[in-house]
């Protein structure tokens, strides 16, 4: 076996399998709750008198659509409740049952848009709000939220349009000219941003936000001063407005101003809700002075935030990445398990923990992370990618498939779909792993240009399952990313060139002379 095949066929397997990044940067996406959506651009009204907390309205609107599964009325209430806490995976089948019952509103196509998109169904997402859209092309809320489906999914220009159309038929909607000035600001149109801005600010001037995001225009521009002269107006409408006061200190940190930052966040503390939110500004008053090269100052926030906040997880997770980041790493995992806690249900800390291990190649420490993780985080495709890649990574192929199964089954990405390739290559499953290449390479093409391992995993399985053309084809593609001369491209040559090659018969056998 070549270098190339040693590192390739193992090394790659160890990283072309993994869903979404490097085992110690993968991120998990934590379910978004979402505001109560309804195309009347207000909260859905309950079916009660007076507003219920999700607690007493799920399992009641439960108790009704299972009495009767047709009903309208409730599967739409019990939908909103899901997505307001966050459930959209509960919330979609409900969706897509009104659809079937031929209950095709704006409030369906909107409710099924939110909850294809938190799930990652983009495309789905895009055909239900713009069906919204159409059905009710005026409703501000409907049309803020397919503008920043249009953002995300890079169509700046779409998204102007249809920030555009909310401002002409809401004249007196702040919000719709709020999200008209970033649509423009995002596209760099930083004046005309700064109109809409303006004209926002004018239909509430209670509110600060026009101001804020004004700033952040500036800021992009690297005009420092004009920025911070813009949170001095938001302060001046809202003088305990905590967004402009942080976006403020994180200013004057990026400008060196230590001293003014420090001050602001110190004003920032008391007005807090509660013990996390306020462990959180300690720990970034530790960040700008480590950013400032002030390692005493740093750690001396860390362990105030641990000692005034010591039942907060995040401070021991900050304090043990300023552990591991100056490879004190006994005393990081320390503050990492105590964040996890003592009955191991904290998932930001158990995805930290297990990625610590990771960096410390203890893969099976790391495997048992996440394995608790996805415990806790069920219905998280990402979750089961990263305990497939830890899987892989310990060459655990049929583990490692099983969790990206999982994962896809959740979530159709082109990462969790290669996840399960690779492995039933390293399973000896060409068979199975040659349809998912087939799969990969017609739908998700720029997936393997940017991950070109799996180009020579693909090679692979087609040579394996005797598809020679369709290996050549793979070999090439992955050649040409290679360094011309390097002795990696001479191995692929080498496998071209095998391609090519008659197989020939296998030597007939000759009776072995009979003693006499």
């Amino acid at each position: 076996m070549t270098n190339l095949h040693r590192s390739l066929s193992g090394a790659v397997l160890a990283t072309a399998l993994v869903a979404g990044g490097a085992l110690t940067s993968i991120a998990v996406a934590a379910p978004r709750a979402h505001p109560s959506p309804t195309p009347s651009g207000s909260p859905a009204p309950l079916p009660t008198a007076s507003p219920e907390p999700p607690s007493i309205a799920i399992p009641r609107l439960q108790a009704k659509v299972k009495a009767n599964p047709n009903d309208r009325d409730s599967l739409t209430d019990l939908a909103s409740q899901y997505l307001q806490i966050g459930r959209a995976d509960l919330a979609l089948p409900l969706t897509q049952h009104l659809l079937q019952l031929g209950s095709k509103t704006a409030q369906t196509y909107y409710f099924d848009g939110v909850a294809n998109q938190t799930l990652g169904r983009i495309k789905e997402a895009t055909t239900d709000l713009e069906a919204a859209s159409n059905l009710e092309p005026t409703n501000p809320q409907v049309l803020l939220t397919l503008t920043d489906l249009y953002l995300r999914t890079n169509r700046p220009g779409d998204a102007e349009r249809v920030a555009k159309r909310a401002t002409t038929f809401n004249a007196k909607d702040e919000r719709s000219f709020l999200n008209y000035g970033v649509v423009l600001g995002q596209e760099k149109k930083y004046d005309e941003a700064r109109i809409q801005l303006e004209a926002a600010s004018k239909l509430d001037p209670k509110d600060p936000t026009p101001f804020i995001v004004e700033a952040k225009t500036y800021e992009d521009q690297n005009a420092a001063a004009l920025a911070q002269a813009m949170y001095d107006r938001a302060l001046s409408v809202d003088p305990k407005s905590q967004e402009a006061m942080l976006d403020k200190a994180r200013l004057y940190a990026t400008q060196h101003q230590t001293k003014e930052a420090i001050a602001l966040y110190e004003q920032i503390l008391p007005l807090l809700p509660d013990d996390k939110a306020k462990a959180q500004i300690v720990d970034e008053e530790a960040a700008v002075y480590a950013s400032e090269k002030q390692p005493t100052e740093a750690e001396t926030q860390l362990k105030r935030a641990i000692a005034t906040y010591p039942s907060v997880p995040d401070a021991h997770l900050a304090y043990g990445e300023w552990f591991e980041a100056n490879k004190r790493n006994s005393q990081a995992e320390t503050q990492f398990l105590a964040a996890v806690g003592p009955n191991r249900d904290n998932t930001a800390a158990l995805l930290r923990l297990g990625q610590f291990y990771g960096s410390q190649n203890q893969v099976r420490k790391a495997i048992d992370q996440f394995k608790r993780l996805s415990e806790l985080e069920p219905n998280d495709p990402n979750v089961f990618g990263v305990l497939g890649q830890a899987y892989t990574y310990d060459r655990q192929w049929a583990a490692a498939r099983d969790a990206y199964r999982h994962g896809f089954g959740l979530q159709r990405t082109p990462p969790l779909l290669a996840g399960i390739g690779a492995s039933d290559y390293a399973l000896h499953n060409y068979k199975e792993a040659g349809l998912i290449f087939d799969a990969l390479d017609k739908q998700a093409g720029s997936y393997l240009k940017s991950n070109p391992q799996l180009l020579f995993i693909m090679g692979k399985t087609y040579a394996a399952t005797n598809q020679k053309p369709k290996a050549k084809s793979a070999y090439s593609r992955f050649l040409a990313l290679l360094k011309p001369g390097s002795s990696a491209a001479s191995d692929v040559k080498k496998l071209i060139a095998d391609l090519g090659k008659t197989d020939k018969p296998a030597p007939k056998r000759t009776a072995a002379p009979k003693h006499t």
